[in-house]
């Protein structure tokens, strides 16, 4: 994968849909609006996620605000400060307050770790329901995440925090599927079986929707910022966020694009890097986009081996 600069700023494709499916993703569609009525028992997140939302929505809110209000919380305060001293963030041991932390690593990242924090408690890490196996979904939300990050800094993005995170969180729409709508996710099992389709053409073809609406539905019902709902809504479809909104921020755009070829590029890994060859059923304009190719490959398999390992760290502190 060649170097390159920053994303561009200007809309990436004007040309095909890629893999886009017949008819559009609609948020609100009526099969969409009908099967989440049968959620009865949603999650939801804690009001501290609320708290500091609306914090950071005011321009006048200072550090050391923001770290009061997450002080309210002992227990919180304490993971906190254990993940941004942790590898993944770089400064080992070297943040002692809420306040420094949110000073040296900036209010984003703070939300992302709290978030982060809050959705694995909300569904939890490890328990095999229905046929779904929680541990595996979660390490696949890792790999991709941390790939996704990788490809930003190869193309030295200016939101690589928030890749990981989004990465992280593509694929909630399963877990609610199956967590939540067990009789629904057993007949998309089942006709995966019977048939040999993919998931995603299964659940096209028992719900006539897709994880990717559904997980876009939460991320609005959570009030997640507006780029992890798309990510959630168009990781399988990129293109369709163009499609659907000419006016998509570049940003967000972008974002979709790298998640979507790092869920791909994590579905196949050879000695835990990934595979050049699977960069190939990536959306043939996305990889266009983002040079994917054998110039620089080793240096991306290289730092993607890197962003896994400190991923997992993260990951095991919460």
């Amino acid at each position: 994968m060649a170097a390159g600069p920053a994303l561009t700023a200007e809309p990436a494709f004007t040309g095909g849909v890629g893999n886009r499916r017949d008819g559009r993703l609609n948020p609100d569609s009526n099969e969409l609006k009908a099967l989440v009525h049968k959620i009865t028992d949603l999650p939801t997140l804690p009001a501290m996620m609320a708290t500091i939302t609306r914090l950071m929505q005011d321009p006048r809110t200072s550090a050391e605000e923001l770290g009061r209000a997450i002080a309210t919380d002992p227990a919180l305060v304490s993971k906190v400060l254990k993940l941004v001293n942790s590898a993944f963030y770089g400064f080992p041991g070297r943040i002692s307050t809420i306040t420094q932390a949110i000073v040296i690593l900036g209010f984003s990242t703070i939300r992302n770790v709290v978030l982060t924090t809050s959705v694995l408690k909300a569904f939890g890490r490890n328990s095999t329901q229905n046929g779904f196996d929680v541990a595996r979904f979660w390490e696949h939300s890792l790999l991709t995440g941390a790939i996704a990050r990788s490809l930003a800094v190869e193309r030295d993005a200016n939101f690589v925090e928030e890749t990981f995170i989004a990465g992280l969180l593509h694929d909630m729409g399963r877990i609610v599927l199956s967590q939540k709508l067990a009789a629904e996710f057993e007949k998309v099992i089942q006709v995966q079986a019977r048939t040999g389709v993919s998931q995603l053409q299964a659940e096209q073809s028992v719900l006539k929707l897709t994880h990717g609406e559904i997980g876009g539905w939460l991320a609005r019902k959570w009030n997640l910022p507006v780029p992890y709902v798309e990510v959630m809504r168009f990781h399988h479809f990129p293109l369709e966020s163009i499609i659907q909104d000419p006016n998509t921020q570049i940003d967000t755009t972008n974002l979709i694009y790298l998640v979507h070829a790092a869920d791909v590029l994590s579905k196949r890994l050879v000695d835990g890097k990934p595979d050049l060859i699977a960069s190939e059923a990536i959306d043939p304009a996305v990889r266009a986009e983002l040079k994917i190719g054998p110039e620089g490959w080793d240096r991306f398999q290289a730092r993607t081996e890197e962003e896994i390992g400190k991923a997992r760290s993260f990951l095991d502190m919460l």
